[in-house]
């Protein structure tokens, strides 16, 4: 967040040395809309300044609301299955989630001969859940973490389609080809004004 800030200092600074094309075009990057808002296109600068807002709460909630999730699954792992969560990895987390007890993991590599996968007594990796329901709330409470930091990824790439959505509606505004009927008054011909 502090360097998207420092992002919309140095481009205000740069504003101020550019052409107003060039303007326009650096803000619509630092703020989608911002640039259509400076061309005088105040209705459609508003919808890319709501689009960005709905961007915005979708990445900070998302994260907001793994982090909620992700401390819910490893406190309620803690109280349930008895296990010590700090400092494991993700592949624990899941392992956790699908097994009632450390020894029902272990017998299962064993039998697939993935012994090094196997987990050592005694070292803080034993777990026993107190019932496969838990377990299966607790899996669940680990997805759905997964899957608002999988919502927040992707709200980063709309935020990043956004601006180059923007970058191209300034440069279309720019361009826009304009066509204005004339009429004179001394013939009944209709002359047609092209201008870019």
């Amino acid at each position: 967040m502090k360097i998207y800030i420092l992002f919309i200092l140095l481009n205000s600074i740069l504003f101020s040395q550019m052409s107003p094309s060039g303007a326009n075009k650096l803000k619509s990057l630092a703020f989608p809309g911002l640039g259509q808002y400076a061309m005088g296109h105040d209705e459609r600068a508003k919808s890319y300044f709501i689009r960005e807002a709905a961007l915005w709460i979708i990445c900070l909630g998302g994260k907001k609301f793994s982090s909620w999730r992700e401390s819910d699954y490893k406190a309620f792992a803690e109280l349930h299955a008895n296990v010590n969560m700090d400092d494991k990895d993700y592949i624990f987390a899941v392992n956790l989630g699908h097994y009632d007890s450390m020894s029902e993991y272990n017998a299962t590599k064993s039998r697939k001969r993935q012994v090094n996968e196997i987990y050592k007594s005694g070292e803080g990796n034993d777990w026993s859940w107190d019932s496969t329901s838990n377990r299966i709330d607790y899996d669940r409470m680990r997805i759905e973490s997964v899957t608002y930091d999988k919502y927040a990824q992707f709200a980063i790439g709309g935020l990043i389609l956004h601006r180059i959505v923007s970058l191209i509606d300034i440069v279309y505004l720019e361009r826009q080809l304009n066509i204005s009927p004339e009429f004179s008054s001394n013939s009944a011909n209709l002359k047609l004004s092209f201008s870019l």
